[in-house]
């Protein structure tokens, strides 16, 4: 870029307008758009394989699960972030239609592109989030999925799942994953 060029800073309801219209996907930080790439094909498969396995075991309930098109927002409304997945109760009004407040369950799947990014900068925007409840960090490519929990308003703790014959358990939301049903061929 030369230095006498500038980058345009967006404001929300520009932001909102433009991926409405786009058919490229942009996540938004503090007026600025950061444009996101394409997924591996493990990365993908492991989504797909969360998504029914998240469907199936919350059938029934008042549980909505989103997959990658839906933003969710970050308190403060200067921050829009595209999880891989994430599950809210949040009932559907005109303000919420493109973007969601309420998740309760956010998973990112990494890719080499996004590590630090979901890892590390997204958990800390994420936390923000008051009804969150849990934040799950998993690799496509071998069998790790790292557990964030709440246990109080401002403290989370951490767990490291890493065997196909173990089970995360999630209290809060009434569910546990097996992770052999995520990691199977």
């Amino acid at each position: 870029m030369k230095a006498s060029e500038s980058v345009k800073v967006y404001t929300v309801e520009e932001y909102i307008l433009l991926e409405e219209a786009g058919e490229v996907r942009h996540e938004f930080v503090n007026g600025n758009l950061h444009e996101i790439s394409g997924a591996s094909r493990e990365h993908h498969k492991l989504c797909k394989k969360l998504l029914r396995l998240l469907e199936d075991l919350l059938a029934g309930t008042d549980y909505e699960v989103n997959m990658e098109n839906m933003k969710v927002a970050i308190p403060g409304g200067n921050q829009f972030y595209y999880p891989d997945i994430f599950i809210t109760k949040e009932l559907q009004t005109s303000q919420n239609k493109y973007i969601q407040y309420e998740p309760e369950l956010i998973v990112e799947v990494l890719s080499e592109s996004t590590r630090t990014k979901d890892s590390v900068d997204k958990f800390i925007q994420y936390r923000k989030i008051e009804t969150l409840k849990y934040y799950l960090v998993a690799e496509p490519e071998k069998c790790l999925v790292m557990c964030y929990f709440k246990i109080a308003d401002e403290e989370w703790d951490m767990v490291s799942y890493t065997q196909k014959e173990e089970i995360i358990p999630l209290p809060n939301i009434g569910i546990s994953i097996p992770l052999h049903q995520i990691y199977n061929p």
